[in-house]
């Protein structure tokens, strides 16, 4: 992602196109989940550390996605993602090669984190959602999935706001644990859990939201 400027405003060259950092509209949060610009990406700080309860509404950091940095950097198509198989806790899975060390990396954490406690290892059985190209359930935006840089832990042991009843008003809700979170966090994976509209299951390869000095 290369910055320039334009007519006196930075833009970023992604691939062959230039985008604005900002494209100039006041937006809604909804609005800026379905048409963001770059900057919008960053105006929900991404904050790790204690697992705190999420009750400001909309406050969900990393949720806001812009495709064309995605594509990108992974590719605009099914076809264009480069996946590769990767052994992750016993576990095969795919996913984008580019981010396949660092997946690697915290299969490592996870491991000496089982070893010390082997009471956590149902939360990292029956993995999924690596490389899935879909789009997230019951919108047009396209799932992070797709590109082979998220995953799933055990679906039975987390919280997905879409799936509670009732799911308005909504109530942040948990059970992943700390050390879990940490482990990912550690090598630039954002958790669904720090939001407000929670998923608790899902972890996404995201390192600029975690470098200050790229916001």
């Amino acid at each position: 992602m290369e910055p320039v400027k334009v007519e006196g405003a930075w833009h970023f060259k992604l691939g062959a196109a230039t985008y604005p950092w900002d494209d100039g509209k006041t937006k809604s949060f909804e609005e800026k989940l379905e048409s963001p610009d770059l900057e919008d990406t960053f105006s929900i700080p991404y904050v790790p550390g204690p697992i705190q309860p999420v009750t400001r509404e909309n406050e969900d950091p990393g949720r806001i996605r812009f495709d064309p940095l995605f594509h990108a950097a992974y590719g605009d198509s099914e076809a264009k993602v480069d996946v590769v198989s990767i052994d992750f806790l016993g576990q095969p899975l795919k996913v984008h090669r580019a981010v396949a060390p660092a997946f690697t990396r915290v299969a490592k954490r996870l491991d000496a984190v089982l070893k010390r406690d082997p009471s956590l290892r149902p939360f990292l059985r029956g993995l999924g959602g690596t490389f899935v190209w879909r789009k997230i359930a019951n919108t047009q935006r396209q799932s992070a999935h797709s590109y082979g840089v998220s995953i799933d832990v055990n679906v039975k042991r987390s919280h997905y706001w879409e799936w509670a009843k009732p799911k308005a008003p909504v109530r942040w809700a948990n059970q992943i644990p700390q050390v879990l979170v940490d482990a990912f966090e550690a090598e630039g994976f954002i958790w669904g859990g720090r939001w407000y509209h929670y998923d608790t299951m899902h972890f996404e390869y995201r390192p600029e939201l975690l470098d200050p000095t790229c916001r």
